[in-house]
């Protein structure tokens, strides 16, 4: 089976990169003059600005910081090293705002969150800054450290990719030293900006256009517009070209109106089309005289083709003939397959609770009588469990006071992947579907659930997925025999009616039974006189 890739939550500095290099590189930059032949005017400016991003020299001077201990003097000792080291620490923490060790990503109230840092990750994230320090470091190096020291800073509310991505382009500007470009990558992504929620175009009045674009169709707006970068700057031969992917950009761009409309009702977009074309034409024209200058300088046989094609486009193909006449049918539609981004497992959100003392908490607990069905303990459902294509390592496990298959149908759009139902068994819920009883249901079903969680508590991890643009919390790395073991145990344990109502001034509440609760005394035994008990109903 295909294991997941995963974000680790501590990792070492050897796992995200190998050593800075001790001395900087030899900077070639290239001759704006020749630029300005192939792209006129404002183009050129442009073009100047995107040659900047990784080209530029950052000199210790512009830094204006203390050498490294790599560079220090052989008079400098080693204390003297030491202090200076620490001292540039801090600086760089202060313009991080990770003086206090605190997560510090701004929250939808648009306060900054102070979730604190674990002390195990200070490390790490000191190694990680200092190889920001590393002289003549490219922006899209740069910016590479600064997520993953977002990764590290950030708790599991605010490590998902669109928080580290603004936490990154904020860090960006706040950097120690001279002012630092965003990547190519990024400039040209913010010529197109990002997939729209409502259309582009304008009406023939001059209003904008106010259709709405679904989650589906932004999605594949978000995918064209990450394929069209990854062409302008690492091409390969079998790419389509710009103008075919600009044509399906349009398509999810635009609502179904304004993809049949004159261009002269679309200028905005024709705009940042042209503006994206120069760009990376200007690019292109830039990384030709480097390379020309490294071929002279080497004396070297250099592979020049990358040189000549960095925009060019292919031979036409079948395919592409049939995308151009219509743009809907480049991507493929279908499901997804991928591996889930895991951003984190059980430890990393938080590694102080005991999987036993999570039990008893959440078994001792008053049941929740809200009458929010998604949070209210007391109703009858079902806990059910499924699996989908390209992560057969993870399974997820959750309720519902509904119908389970209406339950997963409803995951399976909003996800866009086909989950495939474990448990309950297929027929036996899609019997109970047709029945439309609630004879197999379970009391108490959102308290099983929780309980399920709680044994499977090391195995949780976190993952976030692209198409719905959330994170998914109730996943788990187990196996499905496992993970259905631990439901049908609890499922037993609370049709024995564990729970029983008592009237109090504030109303009526449901309390643990007070033999159930001495039997949890001991939580090891308590599981396993559960299983046991388990394993003998089915062996009846």
């Amino acid at each position: 089976m295909s294991r997941p890739k995963s974000a680790a939550s501590e990792p070492s500095p050897a796992d995200f990169y190998p050593s800075p290099p001790t001395s900087p590189k030899a900077v070639k930059v290239a001759d704006k003059s020749g630029l300005s032949k192939t792209i006129p005017g404002a183009e050129a400016e442009l073009s100047i600005d995107l040659i900047a991003s990784s080209k530029l020299p950052v000199t210790q001077k512009e830094h204006a910081r203390p050498v490294t201990p790599g560079e220090s003097t052989a008079s400098e000792d080693e204390e003297s090293g030491e202090t200076k080291e620490e001292s540039e620490l801090s600086t760089w923490k202060t313009a991080l705002s990770l003086s206090n060790m605190t997560c510090g990503a701004t929250r939808k109230d648009n306060k900054l969150c102070e979730n604190k840092i674990s002390v195990k990750k200070t490390k790490t994230m000191d190694d990680i800054i200092k190889l920001l320090w590393t002289p003549s470091i490219s922006s899209l190096e740069t910016e590479t450290h600064l997520d993953n020291l977002a990764k590290l800073a950030h708790c599991h509310y605010h490590d998902h990719p669109p928080v580290r991505a603004a936490r990154t382009r904020h860090w960006m500007t706040v950097l120690p030293g001279a002012p630092r470009l965003l990547s190519p990558q990024k400039r040209l992504r913010d010529i197109l900006g990002a997939a729209p929620s409502k259309c582009t175009s304008v009406k023939k009045n001059g209003d904008p256009c106010g259709n709405k674009i679904g989650p589906e169709r932004r999605f594949y707006g978000e995918k064209t517009i990450k394929k069209m970068i990854q062409v302008a700057l690492e091409p390969a031969e079998e790419d389509d070209s710009l103008t075919l992917l600009a044509k399906v950009l349009q398509h999810y761009m635009l609502c179904r109106v304004h993809q049949v409309q004159p261009y002269k009702h679309q200028d905005d977009w024709m705009r940042r089309i042209n503006k994206f074309r120069a760009a990376c034409q200007n690019e292109r024209n830039a990384t030709g005289v480097e390379q020309k200058v490294e071929r002279e300088m080497t004396a070297k046989c250099v592979d020049i083709n990358r040189d000549e094609s960095k925009l060019a486009s292919p031979p036409p193909s079948p395919r592409i003939h049939k995308a151009t006449e219509d743009p809907a049918t480049y991507w493929d539609t279908g499901y997804e397959i991928g591996q889930f981004d895991i951003l984190g497992r059980f430890y990393s959100v938080d590694e102080h609770k005991i999987t036993g003392e999570e039990i008893r908490k959440t078994a001792e607990g008053l049941l929740n009588t809200d009458r929010d069905k998604s949070e209210n303990e007391v109703n009858s459902g079902f806990v059910y469990l499924y699996q989908v294509p390209g992560n057969e390592s993870l399974v997820k496990i959750g309720f519902t006071t509904d119908d389970v298959a209406k339950r997963l149908e409803k995951w399976k759009k909003d996800c866009h992947r086909e989950p495939a139902a474990l448990y309950p068994a297929a027929a036996a819920a899609a019997a109970a579907a047709a029945a439309a009883t609630r004879s197999t249901a379970i009391p108490h079903a959102h308290r099983v659930e929780k309980l399920v969680h709680a044994e499977l508590m090391e195995h949780r991890v976190r993952l976030y997925c692209e198409r719905c643009e959330k994170q998914h919390v109730e996943w788990f790395e187990t196996s499905v025999e496992r993970a259905v073991a631990v439901i049908e145990k609890w499922s037993r344990w609370i049709q024995e009616r564990p729970y029983e109502q008592r009237k109090t001034r504030q109303g009526v509440s449901w309390y643990l039974k007070e033999a159930e609760a001495k039997r949890l005394a001991d939580v090891p035994k308590f599981l396993s006189d559960l299983a046991k008990a388990t394993e003998g109903t089915e062996t009846m």
